[in-house]
């Protein structure tokens, strides 16, 4: 959601922060699970419940968000509202040029075909990208980081 409703020039640097974040999360989260802060079976479920205060923070606060410009033009099909969100999270201003970029992106999509995964499996110009996703994925599984 943040890589899609930041501006086009600050796209890369939100869903790298996004990323950061994660991280952060999972080493805290790794950090108070240690013995001597809440990993002692008696603060056991303070730890588990620790989960649900961010949960509970979206859960609040995210009807009150816009939906995504890019989702509400290319796939609703609602220009008004797309201009609306866009006011809404960037501020006044000039912005129909970040509306035609959206356009030029809904007119390239209509012209891609969706593939299968057996489709892409066949795909020749695709089969080297995702036998490395495959095995980067499977190698990560095994290597013992989720164990850790």
């Amino acid at each position: 959601y943040v890589g899609e409703i930041s501006p086009r020039k600050l796209r890369g640097f939100a869903n790298s922060t996004c990323s950061c974040f994660w991280t952060l999360g999972k080493a805290i989260g790794q950090i108070s699970g240690q013995r001597e802060l809440l990993g002692s079976e008696s603060l056991w479920p303070l730890l588990m419940a620790s989960c649900g205060l961010p949960a509970l923070v979206q859960i609040v606060t995210l009807p009150f968000f816009p939906e995504s410009p890019p989702y509400l033009l290319m796939h609703k099909g609602d220009q008004e509202g797309c201009k609306k969100a866009i006011r809404q999270l960037w501020g006044e201003g000039h912005h129909q040029a970040d509306i035609d970029d959206i356009m030029k992106e809904k007119a390239m999509m209509k012209n891609t075909k969706i593939l299968s995964v057996l489709e892409l499996m066949r795909e020749p110009a695709t089969r080297w990208q995702l036998y490395m996703i495959v095995i980067l994925t499977t190698t990560i599984q095994l290597c013992g980081i989720n164990a850790v």
